[in-house]
């Protein structure tokens, strides 16, 4: 695990090659923007506490030749070489750090052992010069510490002669250029112009026509006798030694931000790539193949010819198996898992269905609405009928109509079994008395007796055959009802049996 992350922070590191770099300001608006020529320059600065705009700057160069100087409005640029031993870039300047006029174009500040380029390539790293930077707010007076070189003791009795100079970039490539500076120990060569001073005659970093320092025949800016020049330089390009930045960009060997040498930016993101990302991959891969072959020895020497043979057959059977559709154990249980998870997943969405019904449909009970039911009822019932009488109970024609239904099914009934009973004959008892049987002694079955009628009005046919009285019909009280109309019953009068209270029994001679 520990391999890699390793692994994946030194690609990131790679990615990031050329994308970490010195802070330093914008070109254009909120930053610097230069507009140069070698007749006349302008400068708008907006990255400091306030804006600053420059305008009608004088260039001053130099022209190649045996009795060359400086001289504003010349052509060809003044060179500074040697061996840069330190740099600063700046995001922002602030007055309170004592930056004044110019300082406010500045982008970045080189201390610069003055040296041919060629002695620059020469010196080994750790024997040049080491400077000890403690604050560098103003571009042109750092403040060093203790070092190799102490830029604040540089006097006339230094043996050593130094360029201080507060770099201002004419283009935009230049601009962006100037990080390639942030890599001290490394010779270099800057091309620029300086500035002539339209102002106070005491203000520093700008040329003077008055003790002015010399050139040589290669416009090379000669250090003079205090053994260190500060100057304000309108840079116009870098020499490095294997790349160049140049005021346009065009060089063949143009220096690029992230850039290696020998490789080149993209070289050496596909050399790490391929040779470090590659390599390590294929070595993990040969370990392990190692490991796998000193295993399988192992095992052989362990187990001998036999065992390995039935080692191998053993797994020919499972690929042989697996090939048939046939499980593991463990695969059949790890399906049984699943399947009873499936199942009860199922199980929950089901109930959950229920819940959701049940609610819904106590949500529609919750909703009865008794008068909508009743505005819809095909009831008939008058107002008058509804709490009408004495009683609480509320009686509807519909419930009058199956009372009705009902009364007339149980007379119905009654009247099929009073019928079954008259259609028997009926014989009366004979008595062995020969004595005068008086009305006396004949009892009526009936409880209540009857009323009796003449013998005369009963008909002829009858007169033989007495007739049972009906048995009262007792009805059942219906649940009282707010004044129904009284039901017209049939009335039937008992049939009287042939035997008169008048008749005479003496005569037995039929």
């Amino acid at each position: 695990m520990r391999r890699a992350v390793l692994a994946l922070v030194l690609v990131l590191s790679m990615t990031l090659a050329g994308c970490l770099g010195p802070e330093t300001t914008n070109w254009g608006s909120g930053g610097i923007e230069v507009d140069f020529s070698t007749d006349s320059a302008s400068i708008s600065s907006e990255f400091g506490d306030k804006s600053m705009q420059f305008d009608n700057l004088q260039p001053v160069g130099c022209e190649p030749s045996e009795s060359a100087s400086l001289s504003p409005g010349a052509t060809y640029p003044v060179t500074f070489s040697g061996y840069l031993a330190a740099s600063n870039f700046y995001a922002s300047h602030d007055s309170l750090n004592g930056v004044t006029d110019l300082d406010y174009a500045v982008t970045a500040s080189v201390a610069i052992q003055s040296m041919t380029f060629s002695d620059a390539e020469k010196v080994v790293e750790g024997d040049g010069a080491r400077v000890d930077l403690k604050d560098w707010n103003v571009p042109l007076s750092p403040e060093t510490r203790a070092g190799t070189a102490d830029l604040d003791e540089i006097d006339m009795d230094s043996e050593d002669k130094w360029y201080v100079l507060g770099l201002i970039p004419t283009t935009e490539n230049i601009h962006d250029g100037m990080r390639s500076l942030d890599e001290w120990h490394q010779p270099v060569t800057i091309e620029g112009f300086l500035v002539n001073n339209t102002g106070s005659a005491t203000s520093v970093g700008f040329y003077k026509t008055t003790n002015s320092p010399s050139v040589d025949s290669n416009c090379n800016l000669v250090v003079g006798s205090n053994n260190i020049e500060n100057f304000y330089v309108l840079v116009d390009k870098i020499v490095l030694e294997d790349a160049v930045v140049s005021d346009d960009g065009d060089a063949k060997n143009e220096w690029e931000y992230g850039d290696v040498p020998f490789f080149g930016r993209i070289g050496f993101i596909l050399f790490f790539l391929i040779v470090g990302v590659g390599g390590g991959i294929g070595l993990f891969i040969l370990s392990q193949l190692f490991v796998i072959q000193g295993a399988k020895s192992t095992m052989k020497t362990l187990l001998g010819k036999e065992g390995m043979e039935k080692i191998k057959k053993v797994a020919s059977d499972l690929r042989r198996s697996k090939a048939m559709g046939m499980i593991s154990p463990k695969e059949r249980k790890k399906q049984i898992e699943r399947e009873a998870m499936e199942e009860e997943k199922a199980q929950k969405e089901k109930a959950k269905q229920e819940k959701s019904t049940k609610s819904n449909e106590e949500t529609e009970i919750s909703g009865f609405d008794l008068d909508s039911v009743l505005s819809s009822s095909p009831s008939m019932g008058s107002a008058s009928e509804f709490g009408g009488g004495s009683s609480s109970v509320v009686a509807t024609v519909e419930s009058i109509e199956m009372d009705k239904t009902t009364e007339e099914k149980v007379y119905h009934e009654q009247e099929y079994t009073y019928q079954q009973e008259s259609s028997q004959s009926w014989e009366p008892p004979v008595s062995k008395s020969p004595r005068k049987i008086s009305s006396s002694n004949v009892v009526a079955n009936e409880p209540t007796k009857p009323k009796r009628e003449h013998f005369s009005s009963i008909a002829n046919s009858e007169s033989s055959r007495p007739v049972r009285k009906k048995k009262a019909v007792r009805k059942t009280k219906s649940v009282k009802r707010s004044k129904p109309e009284p039901e017209v019953e049939p009335e039937y009068e008992p049939k009287q049996s042939g035997f008169g209270e008048e008749d005479d029994f003496s005569d037995f001679s039929l």
